[in-house]
């Protein structure tokens, strides 16, 4: 059975999680969240519905999917952009950079005000082209950031490859800055991404300490349950 016709997208939501500046007191830019509208044990959360829509076409339908609705949504705070989280595999099309500055564009959103995420524990097969999709994204105002960063085994080789604008320190690092392990990582991607003139997200930020460290340390934004939850 098709998995679309277990789930329907009308079965879905996106909320949206404020990422704020570092001194916490603006919201930058919110990211848009996948969400069930009414949780059953059939479907309580994205795990459940990514695993509904695992074959590539599926998977390429919900890619879309979102990228309209936060698009929509976007309309709605003209003053902030809204990152959207991408599967890799959309990366490896070669026609995904035309086709979303069209559906972009006939919605009415700026390029500038949507930032693409890429998981950074996604494998991206075809470089090439994805290399060329990024730089055509953001030739045409489009920003990209690396996801997840240090959590997989291409963290660098992204960095080396991808032209990307932004890099998100991944929630695990933030939680065991108590330690000098997880602290030592986290300046060391700062220095890193500020090196090379990229922004940077902090994740998963849940306590004043964590946030006092990250700033000093010199991320640019925060993102986490101590300023916001995900929101409708």
């Amino acid at each position: 059975m098709n998995p679309r016709s277990r789930v329907s997208f009308d079965e879905l939501t996106l909320h949206y999680q404020p990422q704020m500046t570092a001194d916490g007191a603006r919201v930058a830019s919110v990211e848009a969240l996948m969400r069930v509208l009414r949780p059953e044990p059939r479907l309580m959360g994205p795990a459940d519905v990514l695993a509904h829509f695992h074959a590539p076409e599926d998977a390429e339908a919900l890619d879309w999917w979102v990228v309209r609705t936060a698009c929509r949504d976007a309309l709605r705070w003209p003053s902030i952009s809204v990152s959207i989280n991408l599967t890799a595999g959309r990366f490896r099309d070669p026609d995904f950079a035309d086709r979303l500055a069209r559906e972009v564009a006939e919605i009415g959103v700026p390029p500038h005000r949507i930032e693409l995420e890429i998981v950074e524990g996604s494998y991206i097969e075809d470089f090439d082209t994805a290399l060329a999709n990024i730089e055509a994204l953001r030739a045409m105002g489009f920003r990209i950031a690396l996801d997840d960063f240090g959590t997989g085994f291409s963290s660098l080789t992204y960095l080396l490859k991808l032209p990307v604008d932004k890099v998100k320190i991944d929630k695990s690092f933030v939680d065991g800055i108590g330690f000098v392990q997880s602290a030592a990582i986290v300046h060391a991607v700062v220095a890193l991404a500020r090196a090379l003139g990229l922004k940077i997200t902090a994740e998963g930020v849940e306590t004043e300490e964590q946030h006092r460290f990250l700033k000093v340390a010199g991320c640019h934004y925060m993102q986490g349950w101590l300023f916001h939850h995900a929101m409708d």
